[in-house]
């Protein structure tokens, strides 16, 4: 596709299906009144063929060799689909090694988010019945949050939140507890950067332990620290994770311009040298030192953190400034740095991917590996899931336990 035209939809290739995607910055209204194609259009225009092929695999009986994942078909009478319902717009059930996903709702494409994200098909014989149907390896074991992104999106009430559940395999390992009330206090702040040229808001997590220095951890993403606070309290306070401060730095965001990517080009120093230098910048050289000042943090080493893109800028953050990160606790990063720093060798790393993630999975793995070939500490493990906030959460106390233990 050329990098200038906005109006155009293309597909790419996921679960065994073809999917149509176009840039979120352009309505299928403004391609159709431009007389172009729209997603919508192609959506239907593949869809024929993607249920042969998901029919196809649902009689294979089993998933190819080499995958985790497989989308699967077959029809269904609406009555029953009605009834797995129970009277709530999303439901999730499994047969044998097969999950099947299905949402109540008015839409022209309907996009599940989460653990898993394949697009919702429209049920034979019903105008507002939307499915998924997908064999996956290690059924009983796996945990999968899921969230309905049905598009154009209805009108919401204030304070409405998305259909969305947490499906957990009969076999699936407990959760972590959970704190309801954190005892530990959060604090919300905005820092005025000179590096980034617009103050940030910065989250700030201190668990309820005796005053006195405590190590630093710096997450990225950090509008989700209170969040990752509820699980990481009661680990703490169990004597299972060590008492941190836990300081998350917001994303940017870019109302005006929706399509600039610009938490991309913060935490991915390939996608943008300037803004990620200054983002880093204003991390090691303004919002540390705050925290220090504010909370009484440890002046270093802190643990870099993160998820997703927050991962590949804790990996890549430490890379550049093993003097103040000499720890990492990454999931699911999507994008590693193209070679080890010499001046990074002491530099611990705790990584982990979801079995269901395969590009995060397989990026994560290979910077594992590669630490392993240079005999650097690593630690790397999988969890049975996907690209989903519930892993990562279960995962934080864990890291840390493992990163900053004595000796």
């Amino acid at each position: 596709m050329p990098a200038h035209d906005r109006l155009a939809v293309w597909t790419y290739h996921e679960y065994g299906e073809e999917i149509p995607q176009g840039d979120p910055s352009v309505t299928d209204a403004e391609r159709a009144a431009a007389g172009r194609e729209t997603v919508a259009a192609r959506f239907q225009a593949l869809l024929p063929g993607n249920r042969s092929r998901a029919a196809a695999q649902y009689a294979a009986g089993e998933l190819p060799a080499g995958e985790d994942a497989v989308r699967v078909w077959r029809p269904r009478d609406p009555a029953v689909l009605y009834a797995r319902l129970g009277g709530q717009p999303l439901a999730a059930w499994a047969e044998d090694d097969v999950l099947h996903v299905l949402w109540q709702g008015q839409a022209e494409q309907v996009q599940l988010g989460g653990g898993i994200q394949p697009q919702l098909w429209p049920a034979e014989g019903a105008a507002d019945l939307w499915e998924a149907s997908l064999r996956i390896r290690g059924l009983e074991e796996t945990v999968l949050t899921m969230v309905v992104m049905p598009q154009p999106p209805g009108p919401a009430a204030p304070g409405q939140i998305p259909d969305m559940l947490v499906w957990r395999g009969p076999r699936a390992a407990a959760a972590g507890p959970e704190a309801s009330k954190l005892t530990g206090t959060v604090t919300e702040d905005t820092l005025d950067s000179a590096a980034l040229g617009a103050p940030r808001p910065v989250t700030v997590y201190r668990p309820p332990v005796p005053a006195g220095p405590l190590p630093g951890c710096l997450l990225a993403d950090g509008q989700s620290a209170t969040g990752f606070a509820r699980v990481l309290e009661p680990a703490i306070l169990a004597g299972s994770a060590p008492p941190v401060l836990l300081v998350g730095v917001h994303n940017a965001g870019d109302p005006a311009h929706p399509w600039v990517d610009r938490r991309a080009q913060e935490y991915l120093p390939r996608h943008s040298r300037r803004r990620f230098a200054a983002h880093l910048s204003f991390v090691t050289d303004s919002v540390i030192p705050w925290a220090v000042r504010r909370f009484g943090a440890a002046g270093g080493p802190w643990t870099s953190a993160g998820f997703s893109n927050g991962a590949a800028w804790a990996i890549a953050a430490a890379q550049r400034r093993p003097d103040v990160f000499a720890t990492v606790a990454a999931f699911s990063a999507g994008v590693v740095p193209g070679r080890l720093a010499g001046r990074a060798a002491g530099v611990r790393h705790y990584l982990a991917a979801g079995r269901l993630e395969p590009g995060f999975r397989r990026a994560t793995r290979e910077w594992a590996d590669r630490l392993r070939r240079a005999g650097r500490p690593v630690e790397y493990t999988e969890w049975a899931g996907g690209h989903d906030p519930y892993w990562w959460d279960q995962q934080l106390p864990v890291a840390l336990g493992w990163l900053l233990a004595p000796g």
